[in-house]
């Protein structure tokens, strides 16, 4: 019989009074704090954890956690004009890193463990009525991670998942479009390999991205599944934001990756299901 559990508990890590769920499938563990719908880390084998988080994430006084997979929504970075008729002063990455979400659905099966958290928020800067958003976390011989939103109205949203990397000169990932918004430059850019590696500060967004991503982390091989996005980011601050970000240590950007799936597009309004899947595969 295969250990499944799902379990609530009070602290992961350093962060020792954040109200978390821990699931369990056999050898396979998974972390996610009610405080932003957060994923904290995924270990297909115990000890080895595939997510980073920063030693120095907080999560008092309505600040997000840095690491694991924020969960960014209604908008992506700073907010569009589109989103914010009235020119309001509004957070980066939208309005649910910094609430507390509550456990809807919970299941234990042969084949996995899920859980369902959700958050009702009553009114968005351009959209008057409640809204509903769930996160759909399933734990089998990989982690799925689903962002749901079926109210019909203009919406970006990102899986913003931070990942460990044993060596980042040697942190590959791939195959990605050879065109690519270079936000570092605020340019557009051609690449003449689907392989995106980190020798300095990136931040790019590759859009219509592949269905699957291999990311190489200089020890691990990741299979990143995506399903209901427009872009990939990729992301690393390098050293001197390392330095200048307060919840980063100065050599933190040796020790991660993002890898996001997002939906960027806000030409109409629509529903969401926004879905990443870490599988390890090496």
């Amino acid at each position: 019989m295969l250990n499944t559990a799902i379990n609530l508990q009070t602290g992961f890590g350093h962060l020792t009074d954040l109200p978390c769920i821990t699931l369990q499938f056999g050898e396979a563990s998974a972390v996610v704090s009610l405080y932003g719908a957060q994923v904290l880390s995924y270990q297909p084998a115990p000890g080895d954890d595939i997510l980073w988080l920063s030693p120095l994430a907080q999560w008092h006084n309505q600040t997000p956690i840095r690491g694991g997979v924020p969960v960014c929504w209604p908008w992506f970075g700073p907010v569009d004009a589109r989103l914010n008729p009235q020119q309001q002063s509004l957070p980066n990455h939208g309005v649910v890193r910094t609430r507390l979400w509550q456990l809807a659905e919970q299941h234990i099966t042969a084949d996995s463990v899920s859980v369902t958290l959700a958050i009702t928020v009553p009114a968005l800067p351009y959209h008057p009525d409640e809204t509903t958003l769930q996160l759909q976390l399933t734990l089998s011989d990989s982690l799925t991670i689903s962002l749901v939103c079926n109210s019909v109205i203009a919406q970006q949203a990102a899986l913003h998942s931070y990942f460990s990397v044993a060596n980042i000169d040697n942190t590959r990932v791939q195959p990605l479009p050879l065109q690519y918004q270079d936000k570092v430059s605020s340019s557009d850019q051609h690449s003449s390999t689907p392989v995106a590696t980190i020798k300095a500060e990136v931040d790019r967004i590759y859009a219509k991205p592949a269905a699957k991503l291999q990311l190489d982390t200089g020890t691990q091989q990741l299979e990143l599944g995506q399903s209901g996005q427009d872009a990939t980011i990729v992301w690393n601050p390098w050293q001197d934001k390392s330095r200048n970000t307060k919840d980063l240590a100065d050599d933190s950007y040796l020790e991660f990756i993002c890898v996001e799936t997002a939906r960027l597009q806000l030409q109409e309004a629509a529903p969401l299901q926004l879905t990443q899947q870490i599988k390890l595969t090496q």
